[in-house]
């Protein structure tokens, strides 16, 4: 008699439970899946080997996840997202004022009042002195700046970064030809389209 032997991957089901689907935007419940290579017989298989494999198969959208996704808390995120933008806010800000070389106290008022504006809470006084103290210990162009904060932002803090540089340059009363160059310039930085630009400032103007 002759036996067909050999083996192939299977699923199963190693657990279930509730997490929250990234695709579904919502808590919602999972499978954690094993794929293990099996030895067969007549295509059977009658043992399980190594483990090649494992995922998060969400049960609503039943897109699948890297283990990883269990520890996704939005909130936290949230909060982490909160954080970047507003420090990059403040450090944009910071940048621009500095950029002439000199500092004044209305330019201070400014960005605190901008900054309250953006970010929903005060800035206080001794926190921009030591932003503007960091941007003097620790000079880098805004394009490198940019480049590395930018992969962190999401549409909105970018947004949210054209409008800060927006405030700062129209703060004197006017928004001249070297501030729309500027603004170009971060929005490039930021891989943020020309038309993209265009409707920001043309919502800011009204």
């Amino acid at each position: 008699m002759f036996f067909i032997a050999g083996t192939k991957g299977v699923t199963s089901v190693a657990g279930t439970g509730m997490f929250y689907c990234p695709e579904c935007n919502t808590k919602t419940e999972y499978q954690h899946k094993h794929v293990r290579r099996a030895a067969t017989v007549f295509f059977v298989p009658v043992v399980n080997l190594d483990l090649l494999g494992e995922y998060i198969e969400c049960q609503s959208c039943l897109n699948t996840f890297k283990m990883e996704v269990l520890n996704y808390d939005p909130k936290e995120a949230e909060r982490q997202f909160q954080a970047v933008y507003t420090e990059a806010v403040k450090r944009v800000m910071t940048m621009m004022m500095l950029a002439d070389g000199k500092i004044e106290h209305d330019e201070l008022t400014t960005i605190r009042g901008i900054f309250n504006e953006i970010a929903g809470h005060e800035l206080p006084i001794d926190e921009l002195e030591n932003e503007i103290e960091d941007c003097n210990n620790n000079p880098t162009t805004m394009k490198e700046y940019l480049k590395t904060i930018g992969p962190m932002l999401n549409d909105n803090g970018k947004e949210t970064i054209i409008k800060a540089a927006y405030y700062i340059s129209v703060s004197d009363g006017e928004l001249v030809d070297d501030e729309i160059k500027v603004l170009k310039q971060i929005s490039r930085h930021l891989d943020i389209s020309s038309a993209h630009l265009n409707g920001i400032l043309a919502q800011l103007k009204k």
